[in-house]
């Protein structure tokens, strides 16, 4: 495309339609990346990648779009008036600090990068504070990014640029559409010639191969979500009992499920319950994982976790359909070794 500074004739004077393009699905794709930085529990730090980020005044709108939503997200969550004592204690542990977002931009080399930096200072991206911004030349039909460092990945009015022409379409030989340099509605099926439906076919071929190659080089670079791996379960009986036949070596002498709460039937009202039940089943949860948690999360993050956890319990337990409902269901069981029998 022509450099943004090329006039009349530049990219960044006529790309209206690609900036409108990008209004339509605006609110689709924040709803997704905020859905996203939620998902993986609020990171520390996410990558937001543009794949054919062009120049002009639309080089930034796509990553713009992205960074605003999760910022929103982060000062939404933050201002939730039922995590008042949440957000008091991460103040006191996060040190006021945003997440740090990582922006790549990907355009081929020959791209005018330095008329997006220059972009930069007035754009929303420099007001934040926590943006990163960073540069990738390269044809995305090929590896761009290290494996597993993107979060997010988009790409608008891009795609559609195949890697190369068609190689079978020799326009020297073949009479391409009749006049056209494009195949146009009013080439009708009734009215393709042979060729035109050569030409049809080789394009068609030609972008199968490269958008599967977009995707297979994009799978490695974009990192899997997974839950933090915490040693943790439960296990039904029915589970228990398909993992001690399966192992084999003991059988079941008892096997038998009860139910155990804390609740006072009598000695509290619903709400001091309900207080209750939160505060002590939050203790009681924090003084068994808390060391396995703290090794993913860390000390400074604890503290404002388990406000929010309370929080979320009350809220369990003051609702009509679980109100006080604190039952936990255990499995009592008694193994016996199976005797083992020589054949010597």
């Amino acid at each position: 495309m022509n450099s943004a500074r090329e006039g009349e004739m530049s990219y960044a004077n006529n790309s209206s339609f690609q900036r409108a393009i990008a209004s339509v699905t605006k609110k689709a794709r924040q709803e997704m990346v905020a859905e996203l930085y939620r998902s993986k529990g609020r990171p520390a730090s996410m990558t937001i990648a543009d794949f054919g980020c062009a120049t002009g005044p639309n080089a930034l709108v796509m990553v713009m779009d992205a960074v605003e939503a999760v910022l929103a997200t982060e000062e939404n969550d933050d201002d939730d008036e039922q995590q008042q004592q949440y957000n008091i204690n991460k103040k006191k542990t996060k040190n006021n600090k945003s997440v740090e977002l990582h922006v790549f931009l990907n355009d081929l080399p020959g791209n005018d990068f330095n008329a997006v930096f220059q972009l930069l200072p007035t754009s929303t991206l420099a007001g934040t504070g926590c943006c990163f911004v960073s540069a990738w030349p390269g044809s995305f039909y090929g590896r761009i990014f290290p494996e597993a460092s993107l979060d997010y990945v988009v790409s608008s009015s891009s795609l559609h640029f195949l890697s190369r022409p068609p190689p079978m379409i020799n326009i020297n030989e073949i009479s391409i559409s009749r006049g056209r340099i494009y195949i146009s509605a009013a080439c009708s099926s009734s009215s393709l010639s042979p060729d035109d439906d050569v030409v049809l076919d080789a394009y068609a071929a030609q972008f199968h191969t490269d958008f599967s190659t977009f995707l297979r080089c994009r799978s490695p670079e974009i990192r899997s979500y997974l839950p933090p791996s915490l040693p943790g379960g439960r296990p039904s009986s029915d589970d228990l009992h398909h993992a001690i036949q399966t192992e084999g070596s003991f059988s079941i002498r008892t096997m038998h499920l009860f139910e155990t709460t804390r609740r006072r039937r009598q000695q509290d009202n619903n709400k001091e319950q309900e207080q209750r039940l939160a505060i002590e089943t939050a203790k009681t949860v924090r003084a068994v994982v808390e060391p396995m948690m703290r090794n993913h999360f860390g000390w400074a993050a604890m503290d404002a976790l388990f406000s929010r956890y309370r929080l979320l319990l009350q809220a369990y337990y003051s609702a009509n359909e679980t109100r006080n409902k604190d039952d936990v269901t255990n499995v009592f069981l008694v193994l016996e070794k199976k005797q083992q029998h020589n054949m010597a």
